[in-house]
């Protein structure tokens, strides 16, 4: 179950995503590329041996990559030290997307209609034909799949990460959408327009609306999304950078010194998790009848304490915690046949499903 990521920012954003990692924008201005951190909101302006032309930023790995002339793709650290060349290509290389699930990198060759990807180290250099007019890549981690701007025929679609498997989102009508990006805590894509609005749908097609008009925001060439932050940056031919809420309110400016900033990235986020085991809701080191107690007193008696890992007390793993979780606790313990909790018991582990639910302590686990 996809929900918003409100109970993890209540836990604390800077306990959770550490300042360089989900505070730090990315951006390609004129012929520099830029590095700018919210917190100071000083740009720097970080080594390149020639003129970027694309971005695309990876925490995890570390790692900024980038297209520079002639005809490169570049991997760098973070500082822009370290620059080594991932491989040679030789034209129309657009919407660059690093893709840290599987450690590889994505493009469109707009010459030939390529849907073109490599590893972060060079290896495995892969091409699929058939992608004409794709504008812009977006990424869902969870579900293995790459979401697809169409700004030809105004479609959205998404495919699997091998590029097989094409499913329709929005089959048409739309206004030459560019610069995809995919929301995993919300499941919201996001786009551009071709006049600078900005978009957003589900990521089954429903719900299409225009979140933050032209005139708000003018001139915008690129938009990231950070789901943690709950915020959407822009950048502007204006040079420029707005910042507004995930369901576009609040636009403002955060940036005002540019001159025409082409392509914009964010670090992604680098939440450290801590492990669990499910359906240890009273956090004894076990699992028992014990749990589903502390659950329905939690949920019914007022001033009872709260969970600290709220993921061990989702015994179904729904996202939530309600007196379902009590309901199959109990089954699991006293029917026979009935499923026990759900991963990572009976051991303890990370989450494996992307919800809002986080477990800042637990005493049993490692």
């Amino acid at each position: 179950m996809r929900l918003r990521f409100s109970l993890i920012f209540l836990f604390g954003f800077l306990s959770i995503c550490p300042t360089l990692q989900c505070q730090t924008l990315y951006w390609i201005d004129g012929t520099d590329l830029v590095q700018w951190d919210l917190a100071s909101a000083t740009p720097i302006v970080l080594p390149t041996q020639s003129p970027p032309v694309t971005l695309s930023v990876d925490g995890e790995a570390e790692k900024v990559f980038y297209f520079r002339e002639p005809f490169s793709l570049m991997s760098a650290n973070l500082d822009g030290t370290g620059a080594a060349s991932i491989t040679s290509y030789p034209f129309g290389f657009e919407a660059l997307a690093a893709n840290r699930s599987d450690q590889r990198l994505y493009w469109i060759n707009a010459f030939n209609g390529q849907l073109v990807s490599i590893g972060y180290d060079g290896s495995n250099p892969q091409a699929l034909g058939g992608m004409f007019g794709i504008s812009g890549i977006g990424i869902d981690t969870a579900a293995q799949k790459l979401y697809f701007t169409n700004s030809q025929v105004g479609s959205i679609s998404r495919r699997n990460f091998d590029g097989t498997g094409e499913e329709i989102i929005l089959p048409g009508g739309l206004s030459g959408p560019r610069d995809c990006c995919y929301d995993e805590a919300t499941g919201k894509i996001y786009w551009l327009t071709a006049s600078g609005a900005t978009q957003r749908c589900d990521d089954d097609g429903s719900n299409l609306e225009t979140i933050i008009q032209p005139a708000l925001a003018p001139g915008v060439t690129h938009l990231v999304v950070d789901s943690v932050g709950q915020s959407l940056y822009l950048s502007s031919s204006n040079g420029l950078v707005y910042r507004a809420g995930l369901d576009g309110s609040n636009v403002e400016e955060i940036y005002l010194s540019g001159t025409n900033i082409t392509e914009l990235a964010i670090l992604s986020s680098t939440n450290t998790a801590i492990q669990f085991l499910r359906g240890d809701a009273n956090d004894d080191g076990g699992f028992d009848i014990g749990d589903p107690i502390w659950i329905l007193t939690l949920l019914f008696t007022p001033g009872s304490p709260s969970l600290a890992c709220t993921d061990s007390g989702d015994i179904n793993d729904d996202g939530s915690i309600n007196i379902a979780d009590s309901i199959f606790a109990l089954s699991s313990l006293f029917t026979p046949s009935a499923p026990p909790p759900a991963a990572p018991y009976p051991d303890c582990g990370e989450d494996p499903s992307a919800d809002a639910l986080d477990c800042t302590a637990t005493t049993n686990c490692p």
